[in-house]
């Protein structure tokens, strides 16, 4: 595969990506949103907003297939970036620019519109299929159209100020070391570290975690298997970030097991948001091999309430999802600093 050339003007290139402060950050619901849009207007099996950094194509949104990162010099990305418009591959097996590509005979078809930030390209919003096709004006005109919501969101700056620092912390090759592969969620050691941080900020009271736990996972491995499960456990990571609000942290904490760090929360909005996700995860059954599964999650909380020991924390929460499970599971409890509990 040659290797495109660089912007003319690369370094500003870069300098708008690392403002935009995407680059080794989890997927987020607003520009899933999109994604997801993107694959029913256009009847693709793939769709994804891509970061393109100086080595790395940081897959920010993806529906369709795994992954968070591809190197940059493997990437289609890496063309659409250099244009203005729509880039458009009818068939990558016949394009010389891409044909010898891994990528070649899965994605074969692939169209993809730069996106902006501070007037540069900083990433692409893309489609692709397995079979190659035609692609109309009017498609061309519906894929900048998404495109233009996709540069909105690129100027809305939802994480919280740890985890944009989290991921700054890394170095673009390693990015990747942060995040879940299979749910696309910060992963346990990062969203401990976010944890952490979040503690040691002032105004630890308002800081408050959720244990979830996704009810009878086993059952759903032992009778339908492990390609069903990471199926779920995919699905519910979408409906977690769906019910989460924009600034909350969540990660895999292990297995069918998640944590979400909240900030800014008494107990009751830390339970509003609670069960805002338990809705979210029980509002349909996942859909896999032609069967629908239906799914539920038990969820413990715990307020800081000044304490800055995680551990302590965590445990109330875990204390909290215990007796959820207890009482019948799909449903939310709470354990209070100064004991006693309420669902």
């Amino acid at each position: 595969m040659p290797a495109a050339p660089n912007s003319p003007h690369e370094n500003r290139r870069l300098a708008a990506v690392h403002k935009v402060r995407l680059l080794g950050t989890p997927a987020e619901e607003r520009f899933d949103r999109i994604t997801r849009l993107a694959r029913r207007i256009f009847g693709v099996p793939m769709a994804c907003i891509d970061i393109v950094g100086e080595k790395l194509a940081w897959l920010k949104s993806v529906q369709g297939f795994d992954g968070v990162e591809g190197l940059r010099k493997d990437s289609y990305c890496h063309y659409t970036v250099l244009d203005k418009d729509v880039c458009v591959i009818r068939d990558a097996r016949e394009d010389v620019r891409v044909s010898d590509s891994a990528l070649a005979h899965n994605w074969v078809f692939y169209a993809g519109v730069p996106l902006l930030f501070d007037g540069e390209h900083v990433g692409v919003l893309c489609i692709g299929d397995n079979t190659p096709r035609d692609f109309g004006t009017d498609e061309m005109d519906s894929l900048a159209d998404l495109a233009a919501m996709a540069n909105h969101e690129l100027q809305v700056v939802a994480l919280s100020e740890s985890q944009v620092a989290l991921a700054l912390s890394n170095e673009e090759l390693e990015m990747k070391a942060r995040i879940d592969v299979l749910t696309h969620l910060w992963n346990r050691l990062a969203i401990r570290e976010l944890l952490d941080a979040e503690l040691a900020q002032p105004g630890t009271s308002s800081v408050a975690v959720l244990m979830i736990d996704v009810d009878y996972f086993k059952a759903i491995n032992d009778k339908q298997g492990h390609a069903a499960g990471d199926q779920v456990l995919r699905t519910v990571a979408e409906r977690l970030r769906a019910g989460a609000r924009a600034m909350d942290a969540v990660g895999r904490y292990g297995g069918e097991e998640f944590l979400m760090v909240l900030s800014g929360v008494d107990e009751d909005e830390a339970v509003r948001v609670g069960e805002r996700v338990r809705e979210q995860v029980a509002r349909t059954a996942i859909q896999f091999d032609e069967q629908g599964i239906a799914v539920t999650c038990s969820i413990g909380v715990a307020v800081a309430a000044g304490t800055t020991d995680a551990d302590a924390l965590i445990r109330r929460a875990d204390d909290a999802l215990y007796r959820a499970k207890a009482a019948g599971r799909n449903r939310v409890e709470i354990e209070r600093a100064q004991g006693g509990s309420r669902n």
